[in-house]
Formats: structure tokens, sequence, C-alpha cells
């Protein structure tokens, strides 16, 4: 029959061995969350010229960032080299750190904002998934036209980067969104034209 004090005793000694410790620690680690693949929607807005600029639903502005130490105290050091920003926004939407946790990227102050720019801004994201869609049609490495579609895929000699994704006119959006919908279901074209808005 064990005692109370065998008890505390072999229970203190089994709390205090190497893999009880190492047990009770990977109960209070967290991993960062990972933001998760959506249908992507694009649009398209007058250019001023009779052409149509295609953008995604993608932020307009960069969003809130999570700071690096915020990152290492949470989940050790290095984690923001292997997060992208949709995995920071997911974890700042579902509320994980607070306030004086976040910042907002500045211009050519901080990466980050280069990264938003180069990755996620709405007309750059437009080029880059259709780019990847129509891959089988493009040879070259920093444009391309598919005429049978009147669309033009470009990158502009900019910094930070920009690429448009651009439609002859609209009579080419009901092509486009047929073609775009044969081909997968995880981008939609709304075929919506924004009134009033022109290219930067």
């Amino acid at each position: 029959m064990i005692t109370r004090r065998d008890f505390i005793v072999t229970t203190a000694a089994t709390v205090s061995s190497p893999l009880a410790l190492q047990a009770a620690e990977e109960q209070h680690v967290y991993l960062p969350l990972k933001a998760l693949p959506r249908i992507r929607t694009l649009s398209a807005k007058p250019t001023g010229d009779g052409r149509l600029l295609l953008f995604s639903d993608g932020p307009e502005t960069p969003p809130k960032l999570i700071r690096s130490e915020a990152l290492e105290r949470a989940f050790g050091p290095g984690t923001d080299l292997v997060l992208q920003q949709p995995d920071h926004w997911r974890m700042i939407d579902d509320g994980w750190f607070a306030e004086e946790d976040l910042y907002e990227p500045a211009e050519f102050e901080d990466s980050a904002f280069h990264v938003w720019h180069a990755n996620y801004r709405p007309e750059t994201e437009a080029h880059d998934l259709l780019y990847d869609l129509f891959q089988d049609q493009i040879t070259g490495p920093f444009g391309a036209r598919i005429p049978s579609l009147g669309l033009e895929l470009g990158e502009h000699p900019s910094t930070p980067r920009y690429a448009t994704a651009k439609l002859d006119g609209d009579w080419c959006l009901p092509h486009l969104t047929a073609e775009v919908a044969e081909r997968t279901s995880w981008l939609v074209v709304d075929g919506v034209i924004a009134a009033g808005e022109l290219e930067r």
C-alpha cells in the first residue's frame, strides 16, 4: 500500500525528471497559425484608355504585421523567417496578439512593405495568379500577351515591384471569366467593372 508521503515523493521525483519536464513544456508549445488557401476573386477597373486593369480581393494597403520580437516571444527565434504575411494576418484576425505587438509597414523603411507590393498588392496579385494559371501560354519571363483573351501580363520597371494584368476592353471580360472557370475553381473573375477608378 502506498502512503501519502510515498505518493508525494514519487510524484515529485517523476515531475522533476527530464522527460516529465519536457512533456510539461510541450503542453504549452503553440505553433503559429498558417493562412489557409482560399478562393481569390478578380475584378476590373478602367485604366482611362479603354482597357481594364484586373485586381484581386487582396488588401489595398499593407495591413498590420506582428513585430519580430512578439513572434519570437511566442514561438521562438527565427519564426519570422518562416512566416508569410497572410500568416501574420490570420493570427491577428484570430486575436493571438495585442495591439502593441503589431506595426504597419512603411514605404521604403521596411522590407515588409516591398514584400507586400511584390506579392499581395491587388494588382500584382492578379498578375501573378493569372501568370501561373496561363503558364502553358507564356514564353517570356517578364510579360506575355494572350491574344485570344485580349489579356496582357506585364512587369513594370519599378521598385517596389509592380506587375499588372490588363484586358483590351470590356468585351474581353466574359471570355476571361469563362476560360478561368474552365481551368480552375480556386480563382474567380466576378465580371464587375469598378466605376471611376483609374490605374495609378
